[in-house]
């Protein structure tokens, strides 16, 4: 594997275009036949990607703060077809993991059944798929719950005042 300098960065407006070319190539957009509007997620200040070798190799969309059982969320996240394999998908994971510890115990992400190289991959970064909800995005789709602590159970009380 060739060692590629890594920089996690907001994302802009000329950015656009690279990221909708990375969702256009990926599941479960595909597959669903959708895209991102990626505008909100900027304004919050929740959408990053990351360069590597002077061109946009992923992305990461995430709500750090709590969103759901006192959780952040990640909304979305992909990698260009030709940067896959390269560790690029665990350095966005990890950034919006270390971001949303900041203020939140948990995060959470929706992954579609069929869409079982996504399933694995959160597995490989220790994540529990822990609910299920069918007809979310899709009729007939089942979309699937998972979720990882970030914070120790005892810290996280200590931490954010519970």
């Amino acid at each position: 594997m060739k060692n590629l300098s890594f920089q996690i960065v907001p994302m802009k407006r000329s950015h656009l275009p690279d990221c909708a070319k990375i969702v256009a190539s990926s599941e479960p957009w595909l597959t669903l036949r959708e895209g991102i509007d990626f505008a909100p997620s900027m304004k919050r200040k929740e959408a990053f990607v990351c360069i590597a070798g002077g061109s946009v190799a992923g992305f990461v969309v995430f709500a750090a703060g709590p969103a759901f059982a006192r959780g952040g969320y990640l909304r979305a996240i992909g990698v260009a077809p030709a940067r896959r394999k390269q560790g690029i998908g665990r350095k966005l994971l990890r950034f919006a993991e270390t971001n949303t510890a900041l203020t939140s115990p948990h995060l959470f992400l929706c992954v579609s059944a069929f869409n079982r190289q996504a399933q694995s991959f959160y597995r490989k970064c220790g994540y529990a798929r822990v609910g299920r909800i069918d007809g979310l995005i899709r009729e007939n789709v089942a979309e699937y719950i998972f979720w990882k602590r970030l914070i120790p159970a005892k810290a996280s009380r200590i931490r954010h005042g519970r």
